[in-house]
């Protein structure tokens, strides 16, 4: 299943589809990272700059520790980054600390504020919130536990409340977390790894030429892998689905391709067992109908030839048949003569004499139908070569007739023969052209009754060449009119000696040079013979 064009094009799709999401995915996936990266990077460095502007006053002339020490304390928190300002040997003068940990405060509300009353409400007598920062051991304080805190918080004036709160750091920014109760042991507990800090750059305090010191700012916001993550699964997600679809796509699409091979190839298996009739749909527009038409072209050139064969086996047949009858009959008086010859006729010198003379004649017989089959499957195979030259037309009807003349006076025929052309000159075998047109005018010579005419001639038309033999005999019937160019075909009521090879050869002589024998005729009225060959070739 997965060999066939269906499931290889499908495979194509997809992998194409994958292909190409993948690097649209990886290509998008790298725009923003970019983008991301530089807005992450412009904010920062222009807080250090900003931040730089405002050391400088505390750097020179003379360093102010403290002052540079809330600078970055401030700094950090406005920026949520950690801030180092350092003197010009890049000495750390003043560190905000690390804003990836987590800051834990405890948030006493006095009295007044524990019904929500508004601080800016004078007459309630009411202070703001106090917020008191627990020590971090990872800032450098003391480790505080919360049984610490319990005798602080147990001193608190009348009705002030606390809250336990966190902030902890994001990839996205800080998130505030409160606890009422301390006895759960979460706040201050176990605190989480501290963010990496993913972006840091410096920048120079007062002239870049001669700084008076530097600051550092780092973020340990990431928000550009964050960004990543919702787009990776995006891209995967569309990535899956779109090949699913393609793999969907191209089974539907190759559907439209494998169909019709298949049913092509249901058209050649009908053909191999012997359905020659079998066709294929020619419906399509595109390739696959072009192959289709073609493929009928060649199935129907098939089927012309297996009928051609047939009807040459068949042909083939009936030549053996009649060969064999015509070669049987002079075969079976050999025999015999030899037979006589060898029993009473030996002692009779008259009798062998005639016996000798008739066996002479029942060779020659022989002779002439094998030499005359043999010059005829040459001819018909295309193998029996023609010796062309040029001849007069007129040179060609004279030694065609030569052989019959006396025969049509034995017969008393009007044997006519109409002037040629005398520059009537064609290219053609003159031997063949010769033999084909004396059988011509041999049978018209032994079908005419004593006392009828024969007439022959030779003309040109239309750059043909076309000898004509006309008699007044019995002419030919209709039905037998398109058989007398078969080989061994003698007609129905013949009479007439004769193998009936004389026209056939005619025919095959006319076809070798590119011509052909055409016959009229009708019972009563006499017979024409036509043979067309061209001038030049």
């Amino acid at each position: 299943m997965f060999t066939s064009i269906r499931w290889r094009l499908a495979a194509s799709y997809a992998l194409l589809v994958l292909l190409s999401v993948t690097l649209m995915g990886a290509l998008a996936l790298t725009i923003v990272q970019n983008y991301v990266g530089r807005q992450e990077s412009g904010y920062l460095q222009s807080n250090a700059r900003e931040i730089a502007g405002l050391a400088q006053r505390f750097l020179a002339p003379q360093t102010r520790r403290i002052a540079l020490e809330e600078l970055a304390s401030t700094s950090a928190f406005l920026g949520d980054a950690r801030v180092r300002i350092m003197d010009t040997e890049r000495t750390v003068i003043a560190d905000s600390g690390d804003p990836g940990l987590p800051d834990d405060f405890i948030w006493l509300i006095p009295s007044g504020l524990s019904e929500f009353r508004s601080e800016l409400d004078p007459e309630q007598g009411s202070s703001l919130p106090i917020i008191i920062p627990i020590p971090s051991p990872q800032r450098g304080g003391p480790a505080v536990r919360p049984r610490d805190l319990l005798p602080l918080l147990r001193e608190l004036p009348l009705g002030t409340t606390y809250i336990f709160a966190r902030r902890m750091p994001t990839p996205w920014g800080r998130r505030f977390i409160f606890e009422n109760d301390v006895g759960t042991g979460r706040f201050p507990g176990e605190r989480p790894a501290p963010v990496r800090h993913v972006m840091a750059l410096t920048v120079p305090v007062g002239d870049p030429h001669a700084p008076v010191g530097w600051v550092e700012m780092s973020s340990p916001l990431n928000m550009a892998s964050e960004a990543l993550v919702p787009m990776r699964t995006a891209v995967l997600l569309s990535g899956l689905g779109a090949l699913l679809v393609a793999v969907i796509a191209g089974l539907l699409f190759g559907r439209t391709i494998t169909d019709p091979v298949r049913s092509l190839a249901g058209t050649a298996r009908r053909m191999t067992d012997g359905d020659l009739t079998a066709r294929a749909s020619t419906s399509r527009k595109d390739e696959i109908g072009a192959l289709a038409r073609q493929f009928n072209a060649m199935a129907a050139s098939l089927e012309k030839n297996f009928h051609d064969l047939r009807v040459e086996r068949d042909s083939l047949k009936r030549f053996v048949a009649d060969a064999s009858h015509e070669l049987r009959t002079p075969i079976t008086a050999l025999s015999t003569f030899n037979e006589l010859l060898q029993g009473s006729a030996a002692q009779d010198p008259g009798a062998r004499q005639e016996f000798l003379r008739e066996s002479q004649a029942q060779l020659g017989k022989l002779q002439w139908i094998t030499a005359n089959l043999l010059d005829l499957s040459r001819l018909d195979a295309g193998i029996g070569g023609l010796s062309l030259g040029h001849h007069a037309a007129a040179d060609i009807v004279e030694s065609a007739v030569a052989g019959s003349r006396a025969r049509a006076r034995e017969k008393r025929i009007a044997f006519t023969v109409t002037p040629v052309e005398p520059g009537l000159v064609l290219v053609c075998d003159r031997q063949r052209v010769e033999l084909a047109l004396a059988n011509l005018v041999s049978n018209a010579v032994k079908f005419v009754p004593e006392g009828g005419a024969v007439t022959v001639s030779a003309e040109r038309v239309d750059g043909s060449a076309l000898f004509s033999v006309r008699d007044d005999g019995p002419g030919i019937d209709a039905t037998e009119l398109p058989l007398v160019f078969d080989r061994f075909y003698r007609g129905r009521n013949a009479t007439a000696e004769g193998a009936g090879l004389g026209l056939a050869i005619a025919q095959s002589v006319a076809r070798a040079h590119g011509g052909n024998l055409d016959a009229t005729s009708s019972p009563g009225a006499g017979s024409t013979f036509t043979l067309a060959l061209p001038i030049s070739r």
